[in-house]
């Protein structure tokens, strides 16, 4: 199977509209003050070329040399301007609280579920108190749907040999639950299960995970239990 710089490199993907769900809140976001945000995972730049063009001042991250290099000429090709990093988002070589929103999308399934604790940590770390969070990821509920007669379970939602692209590959699926206890000190907004087209897919519809939530300003502070709905 490809891995994801293949994947990304793929003329098909590079022409995927930003998420809806996140492209929706950059208005609201750009009136209330926001400006520094970190596109983690951010590939070929689905969500981060529409960043750009809003005026946000914008890092992207990915481990992915080839999308970086695809991310770059479509930068300069449309004279927009982004600091871009070549680094694993297990430890993001950027300073804690620097930025006032973090978005990652389609990117924290990847590894097992220590790997998944410790990309949600880092996320948590550069954002500022106050800042705000968006992550859509495939939860618990996306994992049945890919399974396979030779998937194995490696422990509770970590999965490899599945239905997917990548599906060599080890992958976590969170709960609702997991997810937003990786948050303890947020305000969660918005946490809910959809039913979206997978572009990578063809288009089918599966469930995903959006996460929706800012940072406290200080400790203790918990985010409001919200009641996961799938629609």
């Amino acid at each position: 199977m490809p891995d994801w710089g293949e994947i990304f490199a793929a003329p098909a993907m590079q022409g995927l509209q930003p998420n809806p769900d996140f492209l929706a809140l950059l208005p609201e976001l750009w009136r209330n003050g926001v400006r520094r945000v970190l596109d983690a995972g951010c590939g070929v730049g689905r969500q981060l070329l529409p960043l750009a063009r809003h005026g946000f001042q914008v890092v992207g991250v990915d481990r992915e040399a080839a999308a970086l290099r695809l991310l770059k000429e479509n930068l300069a090709a449309a004279t927009l301007p982004a600091a871009l990093l070549l680094a694993d988002l297990q430890r993001l070589p950027l300073a804690p609280g620097r930025f006032e929103l973090v978005v990652s999308i389609n990117v924290i399934n990847h590894g097992n579920a220590a790997t998944f604790r410790d990309y949600c940590r880092e996320l948590d770390r550069v954002l500022k108190p106050g800042g705000r969070l968006f992550i859509n990821v495939s939860p618990r509920a996306f994992a049945a749907k890919v399974r396979l007669p030779q998937t194995r379970e490696l422990e509770p939602g970590t999965l490899v040999d599945i239905a997917t692209p990548d599906g060599d590959l080890v992958h976590h699926f969170p709960t609702p639950e997991e997810l937003q206890a990786q948050f303890p000190g947020y305000e969660a907004r918005r946490l809910e299960t959809i039913l979206t087209p997978i572009p990578f897919m063809g288009n089918v519809e599966l469930p995903q995970l959006i996460f929706w939530g800012r940072k406290g300003q200080g400790p203790g502070i918990r985010g409001q239990g919200l009641e996961t709905k799938l629609v």
